[in-house]
């Protein structure tokens, strides 16, 4: 009886992940016509909300996170060779059948590509909600420098795969915290981190 239960079981997750793969050309060919259509004026709607941080933000500097986070989104999508939804991305990688795709490999690669962008006036962090649990969730949140993380803006490329949701940290479900482990320091301001 097991060898049978566990048969069924590889032929359900078998099925599952075979017709979530037929929606996967589908899902990729919106998420380049939304590239082509939306990126713009999503990019212009998170630069205003952006500079709304504050005054003193560089207007230079935040229509460059907001071009590149949009853009990134997209393309970590590819890069990960993302199929349906990130519920289903998250059980490929957790069986070894894709390499990344989990949410802090989105957040670490979306701070990285972010951080490339050297800013002067805008702070990246990385934001954990529910952290230690199953439920647990990761993104970057944008800030004015030296702004409390609460007023920040959050850029969450895993929760619709192709394009960046962002938000304001208040104003979001995921009840949001400042991750302040030293590896994630690390990663999100790593020039600082590496001064003493």
């Amino acid at each position: 009886m097991p060898a049978q239960s566990c048969a069924a079981a590889r032929a359900a997750l078998f099925a599952l992940a075979f017709l979530s793969m037929a929606c996967a050309s589908q899902h990729a060919a919106e998420r380049e016509a939304s590239h082509r259509t939306s990126s713009r004026p999503a990019a212009i709607d998170l630069q205003i909300a952006l500079l709304a941080l504050s005054p003193k933000v560089s207007r230079v500097e935040a229509r460059g996170v907001a071009l590149f986070a949009t853009r990134a989104a997209g393309e970590l999508a590819d890069e990960y060779k993302v199929v349906g939804s990130p519920h289903l991305q998250n059980f490929l990688v957790n069986v070894g059948a894709k390499r990344r795709g989990l949410c802090f490999h989105w957040t670490e690669d979306l701070t990285r590509r972010l951080e490339a962008l050297q800013l002067r006036t805008l702070d990246l962090h990385w934001a954990t909600a529910r952290g230690g649990t199953w439920r647990e969730h990761n993104a970057v949140v944008v800030t004015a420098r030296g702004q409390p993380f609460a007023e920040g803006v959050v850029l969450d490329a895993w929760r619709a795969p192709g394009r960046l949701h962002w938000s304001r940290v208040r104003s979001d479900h995921y009840p949001w915290e400042k991750d302040e482990s030293d590896y994630m320091r690390r990663i999100a301001n790593p020039r600082r981190a590496a001064q003493p």
